[in-house]
């Protein structure tokens, strides 16, 4: 076996591990609030603190993996991450359980900034989106097994084993990375570099701001103290950042990256693309389960074209964007995730099996035709030196788009649903009607991510092979 598909299989669990443990967690919130005499409220925070402190730190730890082992900061964060979920499954408080999920949003951090680099690194130019497109297959598995997973562990087991499940998992992932992962340091500094420490702890406690804005503001009141507190902090931190990073010698973003029309289009259709998805995340369940009344069991099933969809057409889409370039399946899977949000908005009250799967399957497809190239043009775009900045900049605009979506959603419904009610139609007809209105929003947005998609550059994989290493400013 040649040592770029190793890699792959080193990083491999390291991509089905956290979706399985984020998607299996949901369903069981209810389920842990009763366990640690919590209320419903509280339990939200399990999946929050993990957010918050994986998403803060992304960037910092995506720098860090330009300056050292990269090899080395995905086992450290592997092992961190497996020690958080045994930590958290063997909780015996619910402040215990929190403080194991930071522990366990740490080790994440650590991985997820790097993974990108690291398959880059080990592929070819002209095989890097094929590269991340099987990558991505990893992700999607566990997305869509970790619902129906979460639901078999709690019937046959508890809630701790919704944590517990990963410390085998974890295991055997970081064997594979030991075993089958190489250093690939980057051999072009002549220097050793310094690590800004006052950039990341600036960027970090912007993100930690906006972050929490976005989680809580629906729960606070978007005109609350706390939010609009929060929501100045975080502008004044990242206005500081910016400063701060246009000074230091050695910055831990180089704003110059952002010149590059493919690097920046790149990430913020990323931005917008995870803000559209993660609407239909967070809208379809309640518009399947309250709206029109479906059980957990089929709207479960419901659920699934998406990601299934997602399985098969993210590395056909890495493989095509490899001969032909990303801007085409970009824009193109844009389009038709826009199109299946307006189809889902039109279905009218009483949509059965045979409406509701087409306009699923379709926003499944549109993902997979967005994802791999995306990402891939995202990594391309970066010169060897920042390939682990990159990675940790494309990592933090999925977690954002992710929250902004989240909040998107949730200020829908909440300013849609009195407004329906106020035109006296009853209470379902009221529901059904808001989320209506989120699939509109979210297909505008994704009409906005396939303009971004647009103005990109349209370069090859191969095409970029010949970019000069930039010389590193050094500290």
């Amino acid at each position: 076996m040649s040592q770029k598909w190793r890699t792959m299989l080193g990083v491999s669990l390291g991509a089905l591990c956290p979706p399985i443990g984020v998607s299996t967690i949901s369903i069981g919130l209810p389920v842990m609030a009763a366990a640690l005499h919590q209320p419903v409220t509280s339990a939200e925070w399990v999946i929050v603190v993990y957010t918050l402190v994986i998403t803060s730190l992304l960037m910092t730890f995506g720098r860090l993996g330009d300056l050292i082992s990269t090899k080395l900061l995905y086992v450290v964060g592997f092992i961190v991450f497996t020690l958080g979920a045994l930590a958290s499954g063997l909780s015996p408080s619910f402040g215990w359980l929190l403080a194991s999920r930071a522990v366990q949003g740490l080790g994440g951090a650590m991985m997820f900034s790097v993974a990108a680099a690291i398959v880059t690194r080990a592929f070819p130019p002209s095989e890097r989106g094929l590269a991340l497109g099987i990558n991505a297959v990893f992700i999607y598995a566990g997305l869509t097994v970790g619902p129906l997973l979460g639901a078999f562990v709690l019937v046959t087991w508890s809630w701790r084993g919704l944590f517990l499940i990963n410390v085998p998992l974890g295991i055997a992932g970081i064997a594979l990375a030991l075993f089958f992962l190489r250093d690939e340091a980057d051999r072009t500094r002549r220097q050793p570099a310094r690590f800004d420490i006052p950039g990341a702890l600036i960027g970090s406690l912007a993100l930690f701001c906006l972050l929490l804005v976005l989680s809580q503001g629906p729960t606070w009141g978007f005109s609350s103290p706390p939010t609009i507190g929060l929501l100045l902090a975080s502008v004044g931190l990242v206005i500081g950042f910016v400063r701060w990073e246009q000074r230091a010698a050695a910055p831990m973003v180089d704003l110059s990256m952002f010149n590059d029309r493919l690097f920046s289009a790149s990430l913020a259709s990323s931005v917008l693309a995870y803000l559209a998805i993660f609407m239909l995340n967070l809208l379809v369940p309640f518009y399947l389960i309250h709206g029109l009344g479906f059980d957990y069991f089929h709207a479960g099933i419901l659920l699934t074209p998406v990601p299934v969809a997602m399985v098969v057409f993210a590395p056909i889409s890495g493989w095509f964007s490899d001969k032909v370039g990303s801007r085409a399946l970009t824009s193109g899977g844009m389009l038709l995730m826009a199109a299946s949000f307006y189809w889902l908005s039109r279905l009218g009250l009483h949509p059965d099996y045979a409406q509701l799967v087409p306009p699923l399957l379709l926003n499944g497809i549109g993902t997979g035709l967005f994802t791999s190239p995306n990402n891939s043009a995202v990594m391309g775009a970066a010169s060897r030196p920042r390939i682990g900045t990159a990675a940790g900049l494309l990592a933090t605009s999925r977690s954002l788009g992710m929250a902004l979506g989240t909040a998107t959603a949730a200020a829908v419904i909440a300013l849609r649903m009195p407004a329906h009610l106020a035109d006296h139609v009853g209470a379902t007809v009221a529901t059904l009607a808001s989320y209506q209105d989120g699939f509109l929003v979210a297909s505008a947005v994704a009409l906005l991510a396939a303009v971004t998609s647009m103005v990109r550059g349209s370069a090859t994989s191969a095409d970029r092979t010949a970019r000069p290493v930039e010389p590193q400013t050094i500290g």
